[in-house]
This record gives structure tokens, sequence and C-alpha cells, in this order.
């Protein structure tokens, strides 16, 4: 892989997020509930992240949150441990 960020996560002035740019990756986004979505991404340096956004009374504004950030070590390591019952 290039010196490329595998995920870039790029605020607004306010330091919300505004952007999630995501390299080679693999993305999973699933509805939780009517107003809340789930998205992880498997990104190209092994890495795993974690996103969940949606309003909270369906009139809200949008809230995007990053929930968990994996380095691509701990990763490797975590599936390692769930392949081998560790």
């Amino acid at each position: 892989m290039s010196n490329k960020i595998a995920v870039e996560i790029r605020p607004d002035d306010s330091g919300a997020i505004d952007e999630i740019v995501a390299h080679n990756c693999t993305v999973h986004i699933e509805r939780m509930t009517g107003d809340g979505w789930f998205m992880g991404i498997d990104a190209a340096d092994g890495s795993y992240w974690q996103f969940w956004f949606g309003s909270k009374n369906r009139r809200s504004h949008v809230e995007f949150r990053c929930t968990e950030m994996i380095t691509a070590e701990e990763e490797a390591e975590r599936r390692r441990a769930m392949r081998f019952g560790a």
C-alpha cells in the first residue's frame, strides 16, 4: 500500500465529522433502528473503524460519531484470539 492514510476523518470548522474517506477497504452499513445506522470499515492497512449515525428523535439533525478505532496490530490479535478461542 502507498503512504496514503487508510481512513481519513475530516472535521468541519466546529470539529464535527464532515467527511470520512476510506481507501481500498470493505465497508458494512446497516440500519439498526428506524433512525440509526452502523458503519464498519475494514481498512486496507488492517485497522478497523466503527461509526454510528442517525437522528436522536427523527426530527433533529443527524449526529455522526466514530465510536471505535482498532489498529491493525490490535485487530490481528483480536482475530487470532477468536480463531483459537483465547
